[in-house]
């Protein structure tokens, strides 16, 4: 029981104030990625020590030596002997409810969000059906007076941009937006916000999960920029990003003025991130963050292996 209330406590400890340490960091403009990577490490390591807390409740207080049938059997009664016919029952349903509730309302949330975002990228396909293409920048070219560029995920992907958009950008800045969404494509990053959502609608009352769908659709951003930027400059890209600031792209497209787009143009005219001792600095706090939730998770495991086997 002692290692499930540590267990608990992590994951309670994790997810109200995991933002506020993510906040406190200031490497996830240098390194988006692996600021991707962190967000998504500490989601895992709360679910995880969940889970892993259900386990190490029913472990029996005994040794188990007979069959695997038996063996919740002998958790139940050992709960019982524990905590009495209504505290072990309580416990026990506690424990359950951590073990597989917490893995099938994961399941059942991203189920729904594939669901829903199927249906919205494939009414947003229909509504482009009749829109031409033009080979020469390999994009749909829409009607509006608006400039906006955004592309659709999934069936190898579909990149939009406006007429007005043609009209306003120079051939260097519309190969920058462009570039954009193809590093969206390639990236999959509709992946990732996926994930994102599905961790919201979860354990959307915890401040961890309630904010991930908006940090990782701002660090996708800025991870789109760096790889746009590699192909044309960072002060083009912001002066193509400044140009269509304004636009709404629909939902769930991504779109080149998604995020905080003053944040990411301020970004991009910045000197480029990752050189000098600043850097290094944020490379090396990135690597650590990124490592910290791996190793915390580490011990949650280790903790409910060797409580099992001591027991055995």
């Amino acid at each position: 029981m002692t290692a499930a209330l540590i267990l608990l406590a992590y994951a309670a400890l994790l997810g109200l104030i995991g933002p506020r340490l993510m906040d406190r960091f200031r490497w996830d403009t240098a390194s988006p990625r692996l600021a991707i990577t962190t967000w998504f490490a500490l989601a895992v390591s709360f679910t995880s020590a969940l889970v892993l807390a259900g386990a190490a409740i029913v472990l029996p207080a005994r040794g188990h030596s007979g069959a695997a049938a038996g063996l919740v059997h002998d958790c139940v009664a050992a709960l019982h002997e524990l905590h009495g016919a209504t505290g072990g029952s309580i416990v026990a349903v506690i424990a359950a409810a951590l073990i597989w509730a917490v893995p099938i309302g994961v399941l059942v949330a991203a189920v729904s969000v594939a669901r829903s975002t199927a249906a919205e990228r494939s009414r947003l396909r229909r509504a482009l059906a009749n829109a031409p293409r033009d080979p020469h920048l390999g994009a749909a070219v829409v009607s509006s007076a608006r400039p906006a560029a955004y592309c659709i995920p999934g069936k190898g992907g579909l990149i939009a941009v406006t007429s007005g958009a043609l009209a306003l950008l120079d051939r260097s800045e519309l190969a920058a937006v462009l570039a954009h969404e193809r590093a969206h494509l390639a990236g999959r990053h509709h992946l990732l916000i996926a994930l994102a959502q599905t961790g919201k609608r979860a354990f959307g009352a915890l401040p961890l999960f309630a904010r991930l769908p908006e940090r990782i659709g701002h660090l996708v951003e800025l991870a789109a920029d760096d790889a746009a930027a590699r192909s044309s400059t960072r002060s083009t890209l912001a002066r193509s990003l400044l140009s269509v600031a304004a636009a709404q792209a629909p939902a769930e497209a991504l779109s080149a003025a998604g995020g905080d787009t003053v944040a990411r143009i301020e970004r991009l005219l910045d000197a480029s991130p990752g050189r000098g001792r600043t850097g290094i600095g944020t490379i090396l706090g990135g690597h650590a963050a990124v490592a910290a939730p791996v190793l915390i998770l580490a011990v949650p495991i280790l903790t409910a292996v060797s409580f099992a086997c001591c027991q055995v």
